[in-house]
């Protein structure tokens, strides 16, 4: 099957926020709403009291240090909660705050931080999110080797919904998959594009050159 296609938004104002969802509307099923406090990470975005629109399933991804907090302000707004471990004093305690607010739950490991961290709650989570880029900003740089992050969960859990997230264009959305990805997060490569559609079209389809390539590799 083609991998979820995740935009997500990093916005200043509500303004700002409102014109990147009506470009979206029709074409995405889920949005990632990028949550950054200046402190966590040195950017800042929807650092303020959003209103979101109907019609799309939002998972809101906490780069922030005080995170449950923030996510219980805007738990009616949201479907899926998304926490860093690094933010996290007491993940099983932080696990039991989500369930109560009744969203889903990923965790998130930055690029510096390893799967075993999260091993022990495999079982009690939605899903894993992998960053592959720094975190922070659009247009960070790619950082391929944390996708043997994603071939290792894979090996622990081969139903674990895993969202890559960090320098998804095409050419590395495919290196994604191919470690075991089901979900692309993709930020600039959507956003800053001519043609939303398409840019989400083209991130779909690299699972039909993944599933082209052992083909192409025999007859060689």
């Amino acid at each position: 099957m083609p991998p979820l296609i995740v935009p997500a938004i990093i916005s200043q104002s509500q303004s700002e926020l409102d014109g990147m969802l009506e470009r979206l509307k029709g074409k995405a099923e889920r949005i990632m709403l990028d949550v950054m406090d200046g402190v966590f990470v040195q950017s800042r975005s929807l650092d303020f009291d959003f209103e979101l629109p109907e019609g799309f399933e939002y998972e809101v991804h906490m780069m922030a240090v005080d995170p449950i907090e923030r996510i219980q302000a805007i738990a009616s707004k949201v479907d899926i909660a998304i926490l860093h471990v690094e933010t996290l004093q007491d993940i099983e305690t932080s696990i039991e705050q989500i369930r109560k607010l009744g969203l889903k739950l990923t965790l998130a490991l930055s690029p510096e931080t390893g799967v075993g961290i999260i091993e022990p709650y495999i079982d009690e989570i939605d899903s894993i999110l992998v960053m592959t880029v720094t975190p922070g900003k659009y247009g960070s740089a790619f950082l391929p080797e944390n996708l043997e992050k994603v071939r290792r969960i894979r090996e622990l859990d081969a139903d674990m919904p895993i969202e890559v997230d960090g320098g998804m264009n095409p050419e590395n959305a495919l290196l994604a998959v191919e470690a075991g990805a089901d979900v692309i997060v993709s930020g600039s490569y959507i956003l800053r594009s001519d043609d939303v559609k398409r840019a989400i079209l083209e991130l779909t389809h690299v699972s039909e050159a993944s599933n082209r390539r052992p083909s192409e590799k025999s007859n060689n």
